[in-house]
């Protein structure tokens, strides 16, 4: 009878391990779905006059964050500057990391969790 209810509990151990990397495995392709489908948007949200240029060599010019960071609002939160960096191909790790970053520089300054504000170079406090 032991045996018996040690058998079955494996048995449902291995059935819930296998549901559980099916699951994975689906939502990591949702996931990639999602992000291709926001790069898109990104795309189709820009106004005329931000078009995708391309140089005589067919290469485009690569824009680093710091660009990325000069076409945010005066006040912006943690989440439009991963939209913004969706085609930089950045880990949201190293995105956060960038805001941490520039925080401790003075380049912007830390609201509240998750927003931020430009900081001007005048040095100028703004409230």
């Amino acid at each position: 009878m032991l045996m018996d209810l040690n058998a079955a509990v494996l048995k449902s151990i291995d059935k819930i391990k296998k549901a559980i990397s099916v699951k994975a495995s689906e939502m990591a392709r949702l996931e990639n779905e999602l992000k291709r489908h926001e790069a898109v948007l990104e795309l189709l949200g820009r106004n005329g006059s931000e078009k995708i240029r391309s140089t005589r060599g067919g290469r485009r010019r690569r824009m680093d964050l710091g660009e990325i960071l000069a076409r945010l609002p005066e006040r912006f939160t943690s989440r439009d500057f991963f939209k913004a960096a969706v085609k930089m191909k950045k880990s949201p790790v190293y995105l956060r990391q960038t805001l941490s970053r520039w925080a401790r520089q003075g380049k912007i300054k830390r609201l509240e969790r998750g927003k931020y504000r430009k900081v001007g170079n005048s040095g100028a406090k703004r409230r």
